[in-house]
């Protein structure tokens, strides 16, 4: 199926990873629909890529955390495009926080974007990926779902609880010949990390050596032309995952030596 015959849904399309990917898709000929909560930033990233050329795509502006606003915006999904053949669940947000100052609102907001938000989408989206060619879902988590890592504890379990859940759809889903992949980018320099509550002292990494938006968004269109369970981004830390199951220790070990000797010793 060409390019120009395929419908795709980008949440979180209003910044980073997310606009990269709507621009790149509409660039080679999909009809693409934006979504995310900032409806003005949408609307500026859609008159960009008619300039550029582009289809006009279609505006969701949608709390996905909100299910009346999902509802309204699928049943406008389905009324303009009536079928879906990619869906990019790409909607997160990050809370860096050691445990001990997680803050209850906050906490409850990280799940309910990063992991009730996908499958909310995924739920509403299935109707619509069944009258689609080839249909596919990338659910973009993190290398941190695979191996979990100090200071982003609760961010690195919403994004392992990501994880499983596309597990779980694959198999759901492959009598209904969906593909779903699992995409893993490790550190991508986006305003991500300005953006996300940080109430303790942990300063934001260095992003002087990130991949940008437009390598991530690369990723996710070559997983619609060439679907795969799991695609991880950095083999270093998928060699660090792997050897979370085979000898935790060690992983523990080579993780404290790559983030600083901060995280070896109990704070007092």
């Amino acid at each position: 199926m060409s390019a120009q015959s395929r419908r795709a849904l980008v949440t979180g399309a209003s910044s980073g990873i997310g606009r990269a990917t709507a621009r790149l898709l509409a660039s080679r000929g999909y009809r693409v629909a934006l979504l995310a909560r900032r409806g003005a930033e949408l609307d500026a990233l859609a008159r960009e890529i008619v300039a550029q050329g582009g289809r006009a795509p279609l505006v969701l502006a949608c709390d996905l955390c909100k299910l009346s606003e999902l509802e309204r915006a699928f049943e406008n999904l389905e009324r303009e495009f009536g079928g879906l053949e990619l869906l990019v669940n790409n909607a997160g947000m990050g809370y860096r926080a050691r445990v001990e100052e997680l803050e209850d609102a906050l906490l409850q907001r990280l799940f309910a974007t990063n992991v009730l938000a996908p499958m909310h989408a995924c739920r509403r989206a299935l109707p619509l990926l069944r009258r689609g060619k080839s249909p596919v879902v990338v659910n973009v988590a993190s290398v941190v779902g695979r191996r979990g890592i100090p200071g982003q504890s609760a961010y690195s379990a919403s994004k392992a609880a990501l994880v499983s859940f596309g597990e779980a759809l694959r198999v759901e889903w492959s009598g209904e010949g969906i593909a779903v992949c699992t995409l893993a980018p490790a550190l991508t320099a986006t305003g991500f990390f300005e953006a996300q509550p940080n109430p303790g002292a942990l300063a934001a990494p260095d992003l002087s050596t990130a991949a940008g938006p437009e390598e991530v968004a690369l990723a996710i269109v070559e997983l619609d032309l060439h679907p795969r369970p799991e695609l991880s981004m950095r083999w270093k830390w998928r060699l660090l995952a792997i050897l979370s199951v085979l000898t935790p220790r060690l992983s523990d070990r080579l993780l404290v030596r790559r983030l600083g000797e901060r995280w070896s010793a109990p704070r007092r």
